[in-house]
């Protein structure tokens, strides 16, 4: 019996240590996997971690630069403002100056018309004077039609010592509503015609028909400016007309201004 017992205690015995092994392989095993679990977790981390650094970072650059775009936006904004304000100011001014050149012609008219009421002989007198004054200026300031589009007075030819005390270009100004220049193209002058809000500009200039018909004028855009996608056509390609289509051209031009501005 005791052999009996000391063999199965034997068996008991190994088998128990067998376990014991067994379980202590799966202890190992399961401590290695959490080992490199744990390992993996704060290598995530510290991944996780700089990633958030780097966007933080990057927000941190974007809000600088909205803010470094906003204020020149802002500061675009005011300089628009002031130009608005300045080419207003310069609008009123060539009003009142218009207005008060009317007031003048008027005020010229309304004493020559005094004048000549005083006496038939004072007024047939005055007449005469008159068309011979008149008569007198237009051969001064006439030029030959081909090197200018119209009939200019010696302050329109160049010939003033200020092209700013141009009486006929300002008021001519102020009928269009654009800035009128002139230019030298070989022999012949040429005008140029600009808006100043919308940039928009183009040139005219006397076209002389050999078989003595009617003259013509030349147009050819220079910058259609904002009407760069809103222009019609006619705007964007070169026009020769007769200069008895002036009224309607211009008048044309005008529309598209006025509807665009």
């Amino acid at each position: 019996m005791e052999a009996l017992y000391a063999k199965l205690y034997d068996k008991y015995t190994n088998l128990k240590k067998k376990k014991f092994s067994e379980f202590d392989e799966v202890n190992k095993e399961q401590e290695d996997k959490f080992l490199n679990f744990v390992t993996a977790s704060e290598e995530l981390m510290q991944h996780l971690t700089s990633e958030n650094e780097n966007l933080k970072e990057r927000v941190k650059d974007l809000r600088t630069e909205i803010t470094s775009v906003r204020l020149t936006k802002d500061k675009e904004s005011l300089e628009c403002q002031k130009l608005i304000i300045e080419q207003e100011r310069k609008n009123k001014v060539l009003c009142e100056e218009v207005y008060k050149l009317k007031e003048l012609i008027q005020e010229g008219d309304h004493s020559g018309s005094k004048q000549e009421r005083k006496t038939p002989e004072t007024a047939q007198m005055t007449t005469r004077k008159r068309r011979r004054q008149t008569e007198d200026v237009v051969e001064r300031d006439i030029v030959s039609p081909e090197t200018l589009l119209v009939t200019q007075p010696q302050c329109c030819n160049g010939s003033s010592s200020s092209a700013t005390s141009c009486t006929f270009q300002a008021l001519g100004e102020h009928l269009l509503g654009m800035k009128l220049s002139t230019y030298k193209e070989g022999e012949q002058v040429c005008i140029i015609a600009s808006h100043p809000t919308s940039g928009f500009s183009f040139s005219l200039s006397l076209v002389n028909n050999s078989t003595g018909e009617e003259s013509e004028l030349l147009y050819k855009v220079v910058s259609l400016g904002t009407f760069e996608r809103v222009a019609p056509k006619w705007m964007r390609d070169d026009i020769r007309f007769s200069t008895s289509m002036c009224p309607v051209f211009f008048e044309r031009v005008a529309r598209v201004i006025k509807l665009q501005c």
